[in-house]
């Protein structure tokens, strides 16, 4: 009878396949984690708002959760805030840091997760001031966007509405028509308007 001789595992590949099993255990928790996460925001009321970085978001989040605070989900890239009344979260505003690079090209990825969690609502917000993205390349960004969730209802925004608004609002207007909420730049009164009617349609 013949035998064949096994040397036994060196103390290198016993190592390389402990660091190799301690990756697959770290990137299936990751997983697991990212999934729960979605999962929860999917259970939830949401709303997705959408516009180029220094439109005013930060400011109409803040207004309509009358919240200076909210939370970031590092491993989502989303952060997140309630929509507050009478005590009671009614909805949660999200905002993906990462839904288009800063050329404006969307991150299907990133579009991919969001279109997971299912928002319900889209706000979209146009930043009209003087120093703002050209109108064309924010109309792009929110038809693009919107074409990605169709069928879900929508809220349009013109943010910091002064002086020299007039043109890029007739813009607005020639694109989706004369029904879009006109916030002026720090009125924080303008927004009541816009959360009323989500307090509207969350009763």
């Amino acid at each position: 009878m013949q035998y064949v001789y096994t040397e036994p595992l060196s103390m290198t590949s016993l190592f390389v396949l402990f660091i190799a099993f301690l990756v697959l255990f770290v990137y299936i928790t990751y997983l697991f984690l990212k999934r729960k996460k979605i999962s929860n925001l999917k259970k939830a009321s949401t709303a997705l708002i959408v516009g180029f970085p220094n439109s005013g978001k930060t400011f109409i989040v803040r207004e309509l959760s009358k919240s200076e605070r909210g939370t970031f989900d590092k491993m989502l890239n989303i952060s997140y805030v309630d929509l507050m009344h009478e005590g009671i979260a009614k909805l949660k505003i999200l905002d993906h840091l990462g839904v288009f690079s800063v050329d404006g090209k969307i991150d299907h990825g990133n579009i991919n997760i969001l279109k997971t969690i299912n928002p319900k609502y889209i706000i979209n917000i146009i930043d009209v001031s003087p120093f703002s993205e050209p109108i064309k390349n924010q109309i792009n960004l929110i038809n693009r966007i919107n074409r990605k969730f169709e069928g879900k209802k929508t809220f349009l925004i013109a943010n910091k509405i002064g002086k020299d608004s007039k043109s890029k609002l007739k813009k607005i207007e020639e694109v989706f028509g004369k029904k879009f909420y006109k916030i002026r730049t720090n009125k924080p009164e303008d927004v009541e308007i816009l959360r009323k009617d989500l307090l509207m349609l969350l009763k």
